[in-house]
């Protein structure tokens, strides 16, 4: 009984990519201490590759309650309601849970505008990603509105399985503030050469429902198609720690360098969190590579009984019309020294390297693997090397 009381007890909220991985290298590395994971999805716990790959058939997923439970990691289902970091106890829909260390992982929600309905499809659970299959297989003509990697993924994946696809997006051209001007341009010829439509600028009023659906745009243009996908990003699923001192003024929880939070044994991963790069800026990646990599990094202190500096730089990579889009490290269109550099393989491609007073803190490149292998190396080493500031 002795060694029972004395047992280190682990919960993790959230089942996605930061939470499960946590929980798995967790478990490979102390097979002892009480490990509970705080699930709010209705499907088992799963890893999630971007499920905008999912009409491809490469978002395959894996876990499950058999196999946490085969490593002894406790499955809870239900929701986060608070956090009480004074007496380590976590408030949920089934109670509350005591803690010693507690990583929360609750990842984000998408954004519901007032026109998105039942009609509407959404991409963000297992669940989703089902009836968008079974949708796109009844239908000629598509809708995607969000100009971020879901919305442009799922662009490319419908006009390759044969859908007439118009993507509808705010910005002037798509992700021109995220990557700049070089990468813009090219990803827009991808989209464009590939037959989807491009809406830019463009913001929905309202939608009809219907066969087919009226898409009702605010300059006036009305858009006809059988199906309507909103991918228009997503926020902290945080709101249930407003009142826990931990959240910043985006409602990321905000953490140190080693992904801590100013509340005792208290840490955070994924998306929803936002911490202190190795470049010592306020990052935030919105990326499961990213999020499997904060779980691990916890897992491994919280194992050794250490608190080390996250070091490793965002990764990304997306594929979009048989194209692969890679990014690395510190990417602002706002830098002013970015290096272009054009590729030479048989499709159009490109690297961007983004440089800080001389330094290589980032690079995205497009069908350009041998460059963005040499870059990633060079961002990897001056991330290591860098005392955070």
């Amino acid at each position: 009984m002795g060694s029972e009381l004395a047992m280190t007890r682990t919960v993790i909220v959230g089942a996605g990519a930061a939470g499960l991985t946590c929980a798995k290298q967790l478990r490979q590395l102390d097979e002892t201490r009480a490990i509970t994971v705080l699930d709010k999805d209705r499907d088992v716990p799963y890893e999630r590759p971007p499920l905008s790959k999912a009409l491809s058939g490469t978002g395959a997923v894996s876990g499950g309650t058999e196999e946490l439970k085969g490593a002894g990691i406790d499955v809870v289902f239900g929701t986060a309601l608070g956090a009480n970091v004074r007496d380590r106890l976590l408030h949920t829909s089934g109670g509350d849970l005591s803690y010693d260390e507690l990583v929360l992982a609750p990842g984000s929600r998408p954004h519901r505008p007032a026109w998105v309905s039942d009609e509407v499809h959404a991409l963000h659970s297992l669940q989703d990603s089902r009836r968008l299959r079974q949708a796109v297989a009844a239908a000629s003509s598509a809708v995607v509105v969000g100009g971020g990697f879901v919305g442009a993924e799922l662009a490319a994946s419908l006009v390759s399985a044969g859908v007439q696809t118009t993507f509808v997006f705010r910005e002037d051209a798509l992700f021109r503030n995220r990557l700049g001007e070089a990468a813009s341009d090219l990803l827009n010829r991808l989209h464009t050469d590939a037959g989807v439509t491009l809406i830019p600028n463009g913001t929905v009023a309202d939608v009809h429902a219907g066969q087919p659906a009226h898409i009702h745009l605010t300059d006036g243009t009305t858009l006809r198609a059988d199906l309507v996908v909103a991918g228009i990003g997503s926020h902290p699923d945080t709101a249930w720690l407003s009142d826990s001192g931990l959240l910043a003024d985006d409602a990321t929880i905000r953490t140190d360098a080693c992904l801590h939070t100013s509340a005792s044994g208290v840490m955070a991963a994924g998306d929803s969190v936002s911490w202190i790069g190795f470049d010592g800026s306020v990052m935030r990646s919105a990326h499961w590579t990213t999020a499997r990599s904060h779980g691990r990094h916890i897992a491994v202190d919280l194992a050794a009984g250490t608190r080390t500096p996250f070091l490793e730089p965002p990764y990304f990579w997306s594929m979009q019309h048989g194209s692969l889009l890679q990014g690395i490290g510190h990417v602002d269109p706002q830098i002013s020294d970015i290096e272009v550099t054009a590729g030479s393989g048989p499709k159009p491609g490109l690297l961007a390297r983004y440089l800080v007073d001389g330094e290589l803190v980032g690079a995205v490149a497009i069908n350009h693997p041998q460059g963005f292998m040499a870059a990633r190396a060079d961002v990897e080493q001056h991330a290591a090397s860098t005392p955070i500031r």
